[in-house]
């Protein structure tokens, strides 16, 4: 069967760090669904830069499914709009119970994971100036993937093909992360 993850959009979230996130995924053949937080239901995202990113679904209608993996993309304003957003903030509770993977690159890790109380004993990394929200859970790496507490975190945009490819690795194994590696012409390492 195959992965599945979920990304979730927000209006001002960080559009590279969205579109490489999905990218990524579905070269490591991960089936991945895009939700939308806006309460109205809208689908077209205005992103942090002007691009208009469209979503497959809202939230509200996948709320019940299970995910492998949930990945929050970063910018601003959207990271405080997927903090701001009960139902993302349960789902992912429910994702951190019952031992699945959670995924946060730039702003939301301080924004979403620290201001709920989502990080637990993970280590974690995040954008530049967020350290102080994330603590002493903070490392200065370009992603960190916490296999005990199944949390992958990334510092920002030019991560983001890296933190994809730690979500590729940590739902689809090493080889496969390889394989989309080779194919973009980067080294996880």
């Amino acid at each position: 069967m195959s992965k599945q993850a979920l990304v979730v959009l927000a209006p001002g979230c960080e559009e590279l760090e969205a579109v490489t996130s999905i990218d990524v995924l579905v070269r490591g053949g991960v089936k991945v669904t895009v939700a939308s937080v806006c309460p109205d239901g809208q689908l077209q995202i205005r992103a942090s830069r002007g691009v208009q990113l469209l979503a497959d679904c809202p939230l509200r209608d996948v709320a019940d499914q299970p995910f492998d993996l949930i990945l929050l993309p970063g910018g601003l304003p959207g990271a405080e709009h997927l903090r701001d957003t009960p139902l993302l903030i349960d789902l992912l509770k429910a994702q951190a119970r019952r031992g699945a993977w959670r995924a946060a690159i730039c702003a939301a890790p301080a924004l979403v994971l620290a201001h709920h109380d989502l990080i637990g004993s993970a280590h974690v990394t995040g954008y530049p100036g967020t350290e102080g929200a994330l603590g002493a859970a903070y490392r200065d790496q370009a992603v960190v993937v916490d296999e005990a507490n199944k949390l992958i975190t990334s510092k920002g945009p030019g991560t983001a093909v890296l933190f994809g490819l730690a979500a590729v690795a940590a739902l689809q194994g090493d080889a496969v992360a390889d394989q989309v590696a080779a194919g973009l012409l980067v080294s996880r390492h």
